[in-house]
Order: C-alpha cells, then structure tokens, then sequence
C-alpha cells in the first residue's frame, strides 16, 4: 500500500543513518536491511491500519503484507539500495512515492494475465466505492499521491478476505519481479495498437451513454474535466478495458502497468 511504503521510508530517513559519500559498503547495505526488517516491530503499523478501518481477519492480513515486504530479502535488498541512493542523491528517487509501490510498479507488468486482471478488477472496485468528487480528482490526477493511498486503503480494508489475500499476493509477487526485471517495455507498434484500440473502444462505450457529448469532451481534455465528467470517464475506462480478451486483454493490461 502506498501509504504504507510513505511511512516506512519516513522512519528510515529519520533514524540518522550516516552514509558516507563515498559508494556504500556491503556492511552499511546490510545494516539498511535490518532496519527495514526492524520497521514492523517498531512503527505502529497495527495502529495506523486499524484507524483506516482494518479489523479482524483483514487486519492481520494486512499486517502481515507490510512485515512480507519488509522483510523479503529480494525486496529488502532493492529497497536499501533505493534508501541508499537516496542519501547520496536526494533526486534519484521518487520519496513522493515512497520506496515500495514504485516496486510494485516495476514487477506489474511481468505477471500472468490471470493476475493483472484480478488486480484490476480490484482496482475497479476501490475506483467505484470512491465519492464522486474523490474518484474524479483521482482520475484526472489531481489529488495527492498520499491521500489517495489513504482512500484506496480504506476501501482495501472493507473487501472480502478471499479477495483482499489475493490482491495482497499480487502485490507482493509485482515487488519481487521489479526488485529482479526492470519494467516491462512495449514497442511502438504495440502501443500504438492499444492506444488505437483504447480510443474506439472508448468512444463506442460513450456514444452508448446518455451524456455522450460532454463525455467525449472530458475525455479529450481529463485534466480540465469536471470530477463528475472526470469519475464517469475513469469507471468506463475500467468496465471496457475488462471485457477485452485474449491478445488485447493482455496488451491492455501490460499498457496500463508501465511506471
């Protein structure tokens, strides 16, 4: 979960670590490894969950995903290596984003259809239980990275736990392909063929609505959209990009889990 990630790289840049300028030695990895192994038993990780609306058995689910991924050693070596870049250069990371979720993004794209499908069909449903204005500002990227990792996790934590233990699965299997492969790349002929057919797919799914012309509009111009516009564009998008098969599921789903 982003928020999560957020606030583990928060613990870490704040322990005083002191890196030397100098390229880092296998011991200070080693000691960023532990700390990151360290971060479920000393951040309230429980307590944060909880106050976003995680009890039960999807309580003990989720914090059992955050001690999995900071304690994998794939995934934990990828990470202190991010932590350590860091320090010696604050821009060759993306702390906005934290240092998990960008993993997550990097292994995506790598996974079987069966998975990213699954994923996104649980991404559809957290897009669905959002506010109007929520979902709109999310879509058209106007809200901040931090506060969406708040919504979707609260949403996460009023699915069902069947379903809630195979999204978290999916994630953690995402991290441990991106903390190997670098992230998928499409060629231009096949983005441009997913594109193409994203477009008519699209247009054919708003000419079917009722508010055809001012969704044709929003979705030319998402960023300027009215959230109402905004959210309509994004849930159709989902709902139409699901119902593919085959070779343009695949292409689909590949397209949308690029970084």
């Amino acid at each position: 979960m982003r928020l999560l990630a957020v606030f583990a790289w928060l613990i870490v840049a704040g322990t005083g670590l002191a890196m030397a300028q100098e390229k880092a030695t296998e011991a200070e990895r080693q000691e960023v490894i532990r700390l990151l192994g360290q971060l479920p038993d000393i951040a309230p990780i429980r307590e944060d969950l909880r106050l976003l609306g995680f009890s039960g058995e999807n309580l003990e689910l989720a914090v059992d995903q955050a001690e999995l991924l900071y304690r994998d050693p794939v995934i934990a070596g990828y990470v202190a290596d991010q932590v350590i870049a860091a320090f010696e250069d604050p821009t060759a990371v993306r702390v906005s984003d934290g240092l998990m979720w960008p993993l997550v993004e990097r292994g995506l794209g790598h996974l079987p259809t069966r998975d990213l499908k699954f994923y996104y069909t649980v991404e559809r449903k957290i897009m669905e239980t959002l506010t109007i204005r929520q979902c709109g500002m999310a879509v058209s990227n106007r809200m901040r990275p931090a506060r969406f990792a708040e919504l979707t996790s609260r949403v996460a934590a009023r699915l069902n736990t069947d379903a809630l233990q195979k999204y978290y699965r999916i994630q953690a299997k995402a991290a441990r392909v991106g903390a190997r492969r670098a992230p998928i790349r499409l060629s231009d002929a096949t983005t441009q063929r997913v594109e193409d057919r994203i477009q008519a797919s699209m247009t054919r799914s708003i000419q079917a609505t009722d508010r055809a012309p001012s969704l044709m509009v929003a979705m030319m111009n998402l960023d300027q959209a009215r959230n109402t516009e905004a959210c309509a564009i994004g849930r159709l998008f989902m709902n139409t990009v699901l119902q593919f098969e085959g070779r343009a599921l695949r292409e689909t789903l590949v397209y949308m889990s690029r970084p």
